[in-house]
């Protein structure tokens, strides 16, 4: 969202860093992921930093979201190796869950970058 509010502009990871407040080898993961999503561009050294490599209105959350929560089971019977649940085989509300993420992912997939900025930035 900050490099959606001006696009053209670049940011150092520094930057972004302080900006939301998190510390900037964290910002340095995010950025080397979104690059190598194609979603941003990076360059080194003076007059580098990052910047959207695509529109915000082409970039759909659902997509980010799944990208970055790629291996990331929400519950433990999500888990790619069934996980082990005290509660199976009888649990139900499993399905509930899924449908509920199913439902999360949708309105991601509906919803852009864009659509998350203030009107002026977007």
């Amino acid at each position: 969202m900050r490099l959606g509010t001006d696009p053209d502009r670049r940011r150092s990871t520094e930057d972004l860093a302080q900006s939301v407040g998190v510390p900037r080898n964290h910002v340095q993961k995010i950025v080397q992921d979104l690059a190598e999503a194609g979603l941003v561009h990076t360059q080194r050294g003076a007059g580098g930093g990052v910047v959207l490599a695509v529109p915000p209105a082409a970039i759909r959350l659902g997509a980010v979201v799944r990208r970055f929560e790629a291996g990331q089971a929400l519950v433990e019977c999500f888990r790619a190796d069934g996980g082990a649940c005290c509660l199976s085989p009888d649990c139900r509300l499993r399905g509930v869950l899924a449908a509920a993420r199913e439902a999360f992912l949708a309105r991601l997939d509906a919803t852009t970058l864009a659509d998350c900025l203030a009107p002026s930035a977007a």
